[in-house]
């Protein structure tokens, strides 16, 4: 079982309870939910856990009660620590953290939570992360969804087959692709956004946590923010819906993050506003950084520039001082929309602008990107330019990043990739759900370090679409650690507009986002050609206007 922990630390926010929302039905007003009494017997369920910044020391656990109990807790080798309890508006359950820290690296620990004294779960296991040097391997991928259909994909259609695609998929694939990831044995999953297409439907998120909690309450699973966590009145996933107004209504918190931030105990990022929404931690000798991209994306307006740059400027120190660790052998980025793509959504610009200079600076490795339903790799890329391609898929330059799009998790596929990639794409496969797995060796013993990567079908029970991939650096790399010395630069720029300072060829689309069938969040009219990004004045606008919505929704919470 290991040594039992110190003392358990508990989060600051202690017994914080999220009340700034109202319900999502159009025109209604706040929504006071009957309390029920404390009761001993109240049940425990969507148990979860997520790792700390120092994976190697640190974890919190979560898991959620239908009523209000009294004094929950966590129980981890021998030692009891209480946990905060957490709830907002619209939903009546009660959302329970307990925070640890002061472990024991490449430890197993026995867990169980419970609250009024009894413990109320079944043990699991848990076991922290290695010390750098250490070998592992994780899996990755985005807009998985529950087996229940997506309603917001009813209108995608196939020409093809003149069907809707939802009539082609096979049944189960969210559930299906779960159990995948599950039977590589990971160290941990990532989901690169739209975690489960609730949409506002609360019992959407309460299925999608049950349906991960066997693998989540032992391997734990780190999220990043998609559109689809984006949960407002008159809109779904930050896109307008015609005849029910805007997508950006404050229903579930001041982003529409409510459901998001309350459900996960993310690693702190030092930003009490906007905690979660971006944060890092550190698995082994590998640094990874969950950023929000709906921060900076210009298709998916809803949430644009509402950091003011803070994110921008987090990233940059994160990158700065991670390039420079002589423990950190890889740096990987988890995203939702995506700077390099071949979907419908396509290559973002805003994306591209707010990172493509820092990517480059500091030497990313690897940046695993959702929000298209299909699988693509890129070759190793520096902005928009290939720096090295290679036909057998072994990568030798100790430069350049490679993208992968793994918007293939489960949800709805629409065909896309069917028509090829872009000069960046080195491989592409559509109409396949799958699971993204990656191999970290720190120490190959040739002096060099490696990551190897795959992508496996759950559509054909776990058969590879691609395997073998290889990134290998050299174990010095002084090119990376050259570029990280440079001079500070200015400030992160709080806007990033389109039309400034163009970082390369984006992928082109018909209808804009109305190929959705969710009407689109642009000017484009229905059957013309957009191009991502296009319409720089409304974009300021959508801006200027979230950034004034935000801060006034802080002030009445402070």
């Amino acid at each position: 079982m290991g040594h039992g922990p110190h003392r358990p630390y508990v989060s600051r926010r202690q017994f914080v309870q999220r009340t700034a929302a109202v319900g999502i039905a159009a025109g209604a007003g706040p929504f006071l939910w009957q309390q029920p009494g404390y009761s001993a017997a109240t049940p425990v369920e969507q148990i979860h856990g997520q790792l700390g910044q120092d994976a190697s020391r640190e974890a919190a656990f979560s898991w959620m009660t239908p009523g209000p109990v009294r004094r929950p807790f966590v129980q981890i080798g021998g030692e009891r620590g209480r946990a905060e309890t957490m709830q907002y508006a619209g939903y009546p359950g009660y959302f329970h953290h307990a925070r640890v820290d002061r472990l024991l690296p490449d430890t197993r620990y026995r867990y169980a939570v419970g609250h009024q004294g009894k413990v109320r779960s079944t043990k699991a296991v848990w076991r922290t992360g290695p010390r750098p040097g250490k070998a592992f391997t994780f899996t990755a991928f985005g807009d998985q969804g529950t087996d229940v259909p997506d309603p917001t994909n009813i209108q995608d259609f196939d020409p093809l087959t003149l069907q809707t695609i939802t009539h082609q998929q096979p049944p189960f694939q969210a559930s299906l692709n779960r159990d995948l990831a599950y039977s590589m044995n990971p160290a941990f999953h990532v989901i690169v956004g739209d975690t489960s297409y609730a949409n506002g439907d609360q019992a959407i998120w309460d299925e999608w946590f049950r349906g991960i909690e066997k693998m989540a309450r032992t391997m734990p699973w780190m999220p990043c923010l998609g559109n689809h966590e984006i949960e407002a009145a008159g809109g779904l996933g930050g896109f307008t819906i015609p005849g029910l107004g805007g997508g950006d209504d404050d229903s579930w918190g001041p982003l529409g993050y409510d459901s998001y931030r309350t459900r996960f105990a993310l690693p702190e990022n030092d930003d009490k506003d906007w905690e979660g929404n971006w944060y890092r931690f550190r698995y082994g000798s590998v640094e990874f950084i969950s950023i929000d991209n709906n921060d900076v994306n210009t298709e998916v307006t809803a949430n644009i520039g509402y950091s003011e740059g803070r994110q921008e400027r987090w990233v940059k120190r994160t990158l700065r001082r991670a390039a420079k660790d002589p423990d950190v052998d890889f740096i990987i980025v988890l995203m939702h929309p995506a700077a390099f793509s071949s979907g419908l959504h396509g290559s973002d610009p805003g994306v591209r602008k707010a990172w493509f200079r820092l990517f480059a600076k500091y030497g990313v490795d690897l940046v695993i990107q959702g929000h298209d339903h299909h699988y693509e790799r890129t070759h190793l890329m520096e902005r928009a330019k290939v720096v090295e391609s290679a036909e057998d898929g072994h990568y030798t330059s100790d430069v350049g990043t490679m993208y992968i799009v793994s918007g293939n998790g489960g949800g709805v596929q629409r065909g896309e990739g069917l028509f090829g990639g872009g000069d960046f794409t080195a491989s592409i496969q559509a109409m396949e759900v799958g699971t993204v797995k990656v191999e970290v060796v720190p120490d190959t013993g040739r002096g060099t370090k490696r990551l190897v990567l795959g992508e496996y079908s759950a559509t054909r029970g776990g058969a590879p679409i691609e395997e073998g991939i290889v990134i290998e650096r050299s174990l010095d790399r002084g090119e990376r650690s050259s570029r990280a010395t440079e001079e500070p630069e200015a400030a992160a720029s709080r806007l990033v507009l389109p039309s400034e300072d163009p970082v390369g060829p984006l992928h082109e689309t018909t209808g804009g986002v109305a190929a959705l069938g969710m009407g689109a969040a642009s000017t484009a009219a229905p059957g013309t050609t957009w191009t991502r990004g296009s319409g720089d004045e409304e974009v300021t606008e959508l801006r200027e206007q979230r950034r004034s919505d935000v801060r006034r929704v802080l002030r009445d919470l402070r």
